[in-house]
């Protein structure tokens, strides 16, 4: 409610657009007179909070006349926008394969300024179900979507029963070793606690996070942190990392690499290690001296270049064309790479090469992103 007025959304149906629901916000004065509105599309149906009735228009006089609400139209608040950063590692190491299978790793994640649109919403009349939309085809919608993961998580264990409306903008690769679903489930889990009046703390978030995925803890940090375990035990690195000097760009070729074939292709039994530098030594020169090739190792490159022999391609003609540091992401494919020139750019190295397509994912300059502990992640 804003200076007595009422604030209701409309959706309206287009059949000449193959039944596409466009949303439409409309304000009204409290005191309602419902006026014949001359709108393109075959049917309104609108709801005014109160009422429970809806519009019709009479193909007779175009005009619009109230009848009982359709029940699956759902009210909802305006949507807070939430920023979901992308990731990547700055190192990687693998310390041992359990005898669960999962393997234990110590890594300095980094948020990056590529990243997707959550735009969140309570929905008044849910009929008990959580809303998605995205403008990624191939992303899932139900219940097998970590945002509805995350809702359903929160509801459990806060006791609160409200229902969400979520729409996705996305922009982080997929299959990218980038972590765009558990960044877009730790979002998810942010809003709901924002949304409901911030019943939990952080540190409640991140464990919860915990359960629906290895890096979801890292997105509820401040930006830069220091993971181990399976990567669900999340340390700040404080202060965060700054923007290296020169050009950060991510590259990743269509293919994917899928992750369970990576660390199989790794080859270690249970209780094996891989030999290697400490990951606290590597943690406090990263701190003390920035990105370096020296620093930025990662165990899962070479199992992930056995698999996608392009992405060793990809690395020999970026350090070829003068960027210093470059690395794999993860389990990959994306390859991070770092130039002192603020004006280079990896698709000219890779066209040089012959290895550029127009389906490849290319991003840059990037910057590092870090948030404080009571505000959510800004660009």
């Amino acid at each position: 409610y804003e200076r007595g007025e009422r604030r209701c959304v409309y959706l309206i149906h287009d059949s000449s657009s193959q039944g596409r629901l466009l949303s439409l916000e409309l304000v009204f004065l409290t005191e309602l007179a419902l006026c014949p509105f001359l709108v393109s599309g075959k049917d309104l149906f609108g709801f005014v909070t109160g009422t429970g009735r809806c519009l019709d228009r009479s193909a007779a006089n175009g005009l619009y006349n109230s009848r009982w609400m359709c029940p699956a139209i759902q009210m909802m608040a305006k949507p807070s926008t939430y920023f979901s950063p992308a990731k990547t590692n700055i190192f990687l190491r693998i310390t041992k394969k359990r005898d669960d299978g999962f393997h234990e790793l110590a890594s300095v994640f980094q948020a990056l300024s590529l990243g997707d649109t959550l735009k969140v919403s309570v929905l008044e009349e849910s009929g008990g179900k959580d809303v998605l939309r995205c403008n990624v085809d191939s992303v899932p919608l139900d219940e097998s979507n970590l945002i509805v993961k995350a809702f359903n998580l929160f509801r459990r264990r806060t006791g609160q029963n409200k229902f969400f409306d979520c729409e996705i903008d996305k922009r982080t690769p997929l299959e990218g070793g980038m972590g765009g679903g558990s960044s877009n489930c730790a979002t998810a889990l942010w809003a709901a606690n924002e949304l409901c009046g911030s019943p939990a703390s952080t540190n409640q978030l991140i464990e919860w996070g915990g359960e629906l995925g290895s890096d979801v803890g890292f997105f509820l940090s401040e930006g830069t942190a220091y993971c181990t375990g399976r990567g669900e035990i999340v340390e700040n690195v404080s202060p965060p990392l700054q923007t290296p000097q020169g050009a950060f760009w991510v590259v990743k070729p269509q293919e994917g690499c899928p992750t369970p074939l990576v660390y199989k292709t790794l080859g270690l039994k249970p209780g094996e290690a891989l030999n290697g530098p400490d990951p606290v030594a590597l943690r406090e020169r990263l701190v003390r001296e920035g990105l370096s090739q020296e620093v930025c190792v990662n165990d899962l490159e070479p199992p992930a270049q056995k698999i996608l022999p392009k992405l060793s391609q990809i690395k020999d003609a970026l350090k070829k064309d003068g960027f210093h540091t470059v690395l794999l992401s993860g389990s990959g494919a994306t390859t991070y790479a770092l130039h002192s020139d603020p004006k280079a750019d990896p698709r000219k190295s890779l066209e040089a090469a012959g290895l550029w397509d127009n389906a490849m994912f290319v991003a840059g300059p990037l910057k590092f992103v870090s948030r404080t502990k009571s505000e959510w992640y800004q660009l």
